[in-house]
Formats: C-alpha cells, sequence, structure tokens
C-alpha cells in the first residue's frame, strides 16, 4: 500500500474542490503532445491560453521534459495527448520515485482516449478544463507484472493476450497519416472482427486467490480501466482506484459473442459486452501462445508464468465533482 499525499495548496474537503479555481490561481505544467489523434487537435499556444484565459499560471513542455527542472510551485500536471502520453509521464514520476508527484489533469487528443473515457473526462479539452472549477481528486492503481524480465514492469491500462496484441502489430504496420481518429477505429475494428473469427484458441492457466482455470481461450486482459484499443469497453464496472482488476477471459464458444459486440460497434449500436469479469488484485497466469501486450506495446513471451499485482492509489488525477 501506497501512502497518497495531494500536492494540492488549498485543502479539499470530502475529496471537492469548494472553491473557484478561476479566483484561485495555479500554477499548471502543460505536457503537449502534438503528434496526438488527429490534425484537429489544439496547439499547444492555443491550450495555453485557454489555461490562462481560466486565470491560471501555465508552463508548456515536452513529452520528454515532463518531469524534468519541475518548478516545485507546480500545482497540477496537465496532459495534452492521447493514452500512451498519461502512460509516458506516469512512468517518468515512477522513476524519479514520485518525488514529483502532482495531481494530473488529462486533456484528451489521442485516438481513443481510453484512460478519459474510463475516468468520465469529456473528450473536448474546453470541457476538460471546466471539470478544473470544481473537481476532486481519484486515486489511480498501476499494475505491476514480473516474470518477463529482470524487473517488474508496469501498466496503466491492461495487460493480455491472443487477439488484442495482434491486432496492435498489425495497426502499427498500417500507413495511417490520413487518417481521422474515427476512421482508426473503424479500421481497427474491422481487423479485430476478423482476428476474432479466426485466431486458434490456446490454453490459459489463471490463478486468483478465489480460484483457478484452465481454458482454450481466443482473448485474455487483465484490465486496469474499462476499455482498450479502438472503444472496446470490455469491463464497464471497472474503476482504476479501487485496488482491482477486471480480468477478462474470452474463450473459443465465446468467440460469437466477442464477434457481435465489435459488430455493434461498427453500426454504432449501444452495445453491451456481456461476458463478466473476474475480479482480482493478484493473480498468475500462463498462456501457450507467444502473443503479449503491456498497454500499448508488444512484449516477447514465450509462456512463462507471470505474476500480476497491483500498486495501489499511486496516481491522484481530476475527475469532475459531485
Amino acid at each position: 500500500m501506497f501512502i497518497v499525499v495531494s500536492f494540492l495548496r488549498k485543502p479539499i474537503s470530502s475529496g471537492v474542490c469548494s472553491a473557484d479555481m478561476k479566483e484561485q490561481s495555479k500554477k499548471v505544467r502543460l505536457v503537449h503532445n502534438p503528434a496526438a489523434g488527429d490534425e484537429d487537435n489544439d496547439g499547444k499556444d492555443e491550450l495555453c491560453q485557454l489555461i490562462e484565459d481560466l486565470g491560471h499560471r501555465c508552463t508548456v513542455v515536452a513529452k520528454k521534459d515532463v518531469v524534468k527542472k519541475i518548478d516545485p510551485d507546480t500545482d497540477l500536471i496537465a496532459l495534452a495527448g492521447g493514452d500512451g502520453t498519461i502512460k509516458m509521464t506516469i512512468m517518468a514520476l515512477l522513476e524519479k520515485k514520485l518525488r514529483f508527484k502532482r495531481p494530473i489533469a488529462i486533456l484528451p487528443q489521442g485516438t481513443a482516449n481510453n484512460i478519459a473515457i474510463s475516468l468520465g473526462i469529456p473528450l473536448d479539452c474546453k470541457q476538460a478544463m471546466s471539470l478544473w472549477k470544481y473537481f476532486k481528486l481519484k486515486n489511480f492503481d498501476v499494475g505491476m507484472v514480473t516474470g518477463l524480465s529482470g524487473k517488474p514492469l508496469h501498466f496503466i491500462e491492461s495487460i493480455g493476450f491472443g487477439v488484442f496484441p495482434i491486432l496492435m502489430e498489425k495497426m502499427d504496420k498500417k500507413n495511417r497519416q490520413d487518417n481521422s481518429a474515427d476512421d482508426e477505429i473503424r479500421i481497427a475494428l474491422e481487423q479485430l472482427r476478423k482476428l476474432a473469427l479466426t485466431f486458434p484458441a490456446k490454453t490459459l492457466k489463471l490463478v486468483t486467490a478465489t480460484g483457478s482455470i484452465e481454458k482454450e481461450c481466443i482473448m485474455v486482459e487483465v484490465m486496469n480501466i474499462s476499455s482498450i484499443g479502438p472503444r472496446l469497453v470490455l469491463a464497464a464496472d471497472a474503476d482504476p482506484g479501487d485496488g482491482q482488476f477486471d480480468i477478462i477471459v474470452v474463450t473459443a464458444d465465446q468467440r460469437q459473442e466477442l464477434v457481435a459486440y465489435i459488430d455493434g460497434l461498427l453500426n454504432k449500436k449501444n452495445v453491451i459486452f456481456n461476458i463478466e469479469p473476474i475480479r482480482a488484485s493478484r493473480l498468475t497466469m500462463e498462456w501457450q501462445g507467444k502473443e503479449l501486450h503491456i498497454d500499448d506495446e508488444c512484449k516477447v513471451y514465450s509462456g512463462q508464468q507471470l505474476k500480476i499485482s497491483l500498486l495501489d492509489s499511486l496516481i491522484e488525477v481530476i475527475v469532475k465533482g459531485n
């Protein structure tokens, strides 16, 4: 268990800021990724101006400088980018042993923006900034996996086997320069549908505190948030601050359920993924295939046993207040 310390200068009652942030000037460190999302995303100058129009002081830094020479007076870190930008920032804070930790404010500018969606943060940057007026701090867990390398690896979205890492590899090979975010999501869903129909099931061994399973599966995702990839809401009730993973196991017999869900998304229907997750804070698992991803990275895997656990309430994110 990690102790969470707030770096906000004003006291917070019951997790909600009771004062208007426009009247309480904050020093904001804006981390901007101009490559995120599509060509319509706001430029750093415009975002900084919007922040200053709210009455705050804004300093803009590139992704690689997220915690470099951070001003001790910084009140919050605003992240303008996608899920990769958020992960990079959290990993940078972990590497510095959280000594530069500040509350994180997400300004979504990615393709899928799964983390923002999972936290109920508007996908419009101006609307996301409006949350700063009355807000609460949401604890955010970080996943940890051992068994792949000599040191633990961390994730904030999910770790998984099967069709999803193959989808990631296929999408990485495509020329996507001219695609909008909506086009990207549609193309990814079409690719995933093909994979879901043809991927050969492989044996999963999964052990949690409540029991064990051994099944032939096409997809396994240990989720810290509710959605991954092309906005696949696989664990609608997942809470990234509750100290629990939501483990999605799609067996060979459930192949058509996954396909039906993808079809619903392609047809822009309000569909629900009906496979119930397994809830656990710790688990071990083995997979008889080679397909493995941790967040947005595919990893070399050869069937070894992995141990997965949570670093509870490690980060704080600004979300909508009551």
